[in-house]
């Protein structure tokens, strides 16, 4: 009796509210019940991180001061001195941690399930530009506060920029830092973390979230059977607002578990303590380039190989046209990017525990070699192994 009544009054609520605000006919699509799972909602949950960094950012703004003299103390006041400020700052560090994992993630999950297959070649184009945005946004934030890390790591990531040969490095770092020191480079970084990149986001969104419209949300290749659809309001409203709240409250109870610890302001003199490395998203590249093997002139070898690796990603829904979506159907697919799941993650970890290193060749490609080996075998044996337990159940029945 209980449970009929809150469903009566389930429905009365959304009647009214719909009868209101027409939420139902609005453009956004149905959405199909199978899609009510939190690994087909890493878009979103990355946007809600974008939501939420764009409100704590404007409140940071309040008190932030882009001064290389001023914008330490000005962090430190806002820790120590704003009613929940340590909370505030402490929030939108993992907030926009989390927007990158939840970027990557989702880049991950719509590599194995194709989703960049016809018609959605563009989207999966403009979903990897985005991507780069939200790198752009880690890059350019992490300087603001000025301590010895940030401003150590910011140069790192300048330096990498550096070493794009001709005269690309030079056009790239007057955009990104203005070449005129310090303080310049803090007002560009200033200028495109809280304008330029989230115009950049916003436009690139509208554009994707118009091609998700018109070709709706790619299906799950390995369920056949047929999926009832859902009309956004209120199923699948609800259904955000719940994961979004189930987000918020995790990333609350971690900001206040492990609040931020502010290492020293930036001087020359403690700079000079401190082996310089990027933040966790750039530690891979990092790690590549101290390969011993591209030290010098060869590390335009490096750069090289990632930017046709980076290249093949964006350009994958030319590369591979296949139909098929199944990841079991696609085992050199599947077993490729499992692969280069492994690689991301060892080489982030190993850059993490080998600050300043120079690592020789033949430990990287015992190492790197060996993970990459028996990851792909690992897949591929165990991809065989589903497709014929998958036939035998069939034949089975």
């Amino acid at each position: 009796m209980v449970s009929l009544n809150l469903d009566s009054l389930y429905r009365k609520i959304s009647l009214w509210i719909d009868s209101r605000l027409g939420l139902t006919h609005t453009v956004l699509s149905p959405v199909q019940e199978s899609s009510l799972h939190p690994l087909s909602w890493l878009g979103a949950l990355a946007f809600i991180a974008f939501l939420g960094q764009a409100l704590t950012g404007m409140l940071m703004l309040l008190y932030y001061v882009p001064l290389t003299d001023k914008a330490y103390s000005s962090t430190v006041y806002m820790i120590k001195e704003v009613p929940l400020g340590h909370l505030l700052v402490t929030f939108h560090l993992y907030n926009a941690y989390a927007m990158i994992f939840f970027t990557f993630a989702h880049l991950g999950r719509n590599y194995f399930l194709s989703v960049h297959k016809r018609p959605r070649e563009l989207m999966w184009m403009v979903g990897f530009l985005m991507g780069f945005v939200v790198l752009g946004f880690g890059l350019t934030g992490y300087l603001l506060p000025w301590t010895v890390v940030s401003k150590a790591a910011t140069d790192v990531a300048i330096g990498m920029i550096g070493l794009v040969p001709g005269q690309i490095d030079l056009i790239l770092k007057f955009l990104i830092t203005g070449n005129v020191g310090d303080q310049t480079m803090l007002l560009r970084f200033v200028h495109l973390h809280t304008v330029i990149l989230p115009i950049a986001l916003l436009a690139l969104l509208v554009l994707k979230l118009y091609m998700f419209e018109v070709h709706r949300a790619a299906p799950i290749p390995y369920i056949k059977r047929r999926i009832r659809v859902l009309p956004w309001f209120p199923k699948v409203f609800l259904y955000i607002l719940m994961i979004s709240s189930i987000y918020l409250a995790f990333l609350f109870a971690i900001t206040a578990l492990f609040p931020l610890v502010l290492p020293p302001e930036f001087s020359p003199e403690i700079a000079s303590t401190y082996v310089a490395q990027p933040d966790w998203y750039f530690l891979w590249i990092y790690q590549i380039l101290k390969f011993s093997v591209f030290e010098g002139t060869h590390v335009y070898y490096a750069l090289g190989g990632i930017g046709i690796f980076l290249m093949i990603i964006f350009l994958l829904p030319f590369i591979d046209k296949g139909t098929e979506r199944n990841p079991i159907s696609r085992p050199i697919y599947t077993s490729i990017g499992a692969v280069i799941l492994i690689i991301f993650v060892g080489l982030s970890i190993w850059g993490y525990l080998t600050p300043g290193q120079v690592i020789p060749i033949s430990k990287a490609v015992i190492i790197m070699g060996g993970l990459s080996s028996v990851t792909a075998i690992v897949t591929y044996t165990a991809i065989q192994i589903r497709k014929r337990a998958l036939k035998y159940s069939e034949n089975s029945k």
